[in-house]
């Protein structure tokens, strides 16, 4: 698996977020791929009554979470990585595009919000980060 982004959103080519199949020093492994729908109806009350309107309006959104643990080649790699990568990953302000390879199978979550960013507390030479976004189509 591979999972690539660009921002903003529409723009350029793709950077490497991970990848389970590169030859770096910095072995990768991709876990809890997780694509998830959710839908937002819409939801009234209704005047002089005790029931409410609830209709689909087709509004719905895409959360997709995964995460990527990383051998590095020294604790002090595996330190400095934690700490630049949460902070620059993070400061994304714009939308997103994910492009993940799967075999040969390619999907996109397309003008997606970075949600959540979460490293585990490095350990000896590794990283561990858990990555959600959110974006209004996936496939």
């Amino acid at each position: 698996m591979k999972v690539e982004y660009r921002t903003p959103a529409g723009s350029g080519g793709y950077s490497v977020l991970a990848d389970e199949n590169a030859t770096t020093d910095t072995g990768e492994r991709i876990s809890g791929y997780q694509p998830a729908f959710r839908k937002t109806p819409d939801i009234q009350a209704l005047a002089m009554s005790g029931v409410q309107f609830v209709a689909d309006r087709g509004n719905g959104v895409w959360t997709l979470k995964f995460n990527v643990d990383r051998i590095h080649a020294s604790a002090a790699t595996a330190v400095s990585f934690v700490a630049t990568h949460a902070a620059v990953f993070a400061g994304y302000q714009a939308s997103i595009d994910l492009q993940i390879t799967v075999g040969a199978t390619v999907l996109h979550l397309l003008g997606a919000a970075l949600t959540a960013l979460t490293p585990a507390p490095q350990s000896d030479q590794s990283s561990f980060f858990s990555y959600e976004f959110t974006g209004p189509s996936y496939g």
